[in-house]
């Protein structure tokens, strides 16, 4: 075995430091692009979930539009009209779930309006099921008299 006299024995020579120092700075690289691709990924991810919150807010935004407009129109027509329930099926709606509206009359209101309640759910029964209510107030219909 050749030796060298400028090194003690067990040291490394110069160039297999080197290499060592390369390999350790590489590592670090990578662990930090790692890191860095890792932080993408989750921020894709909860921007993907606060998307389809919004969206099913906005849907559930939408049936209570609609369950008011059909309770204005259903009570302004009939003195009988109690209120119903919409069930809709994820077909009709988005193709992502069911959503359900309900309308309910407040009984016993006094003076010149009735009080109708009107609630929208979407999706129905999920844990993230969103849930809106209106109170509004319809003008009591006379029947006409017909001669």
């Amino acid at each position: 075995m050749k030796r060298r006299p400028h090194l003690l024995v067990g040291q490394r020579t110069p160039r297999r430091v080197r290499r060592a120092a390369v390999l350790i700075a590489a590592l670090v690289c990578l662990g930090i692009v790692m890191a860095l691709v890792g932080c993408m990924l989750l921020a894709a991810m909860q921007t993907g979930r606060q998307l389809h919150t919004e969206r099913d807010r906005r849907q559930c935004e939408l049936l209570l539009a609609a369950g008011i407009a059909r309770a204005t129109n259903q009570a302004a027509k009939s003195v009988e009209y109690r209120g119903e329930k919409w069930e809709l099926s994820a077909e009709h709606i988005t193709g992502n779930a069911a959503g359900e509206v309900t309308i309910e009359i407040v009984p016993e209101t006094a003076g010149e309006k009735r009080q109708l309640l009107v609630v929208a759910e979407y999706p129905i029964g999920g844990e993230t099921s969103i849930r809106r209510s209106q109170t509004i107030f319809v003008p009591f219909t006379r029947p006409t008299r017909q001669e």
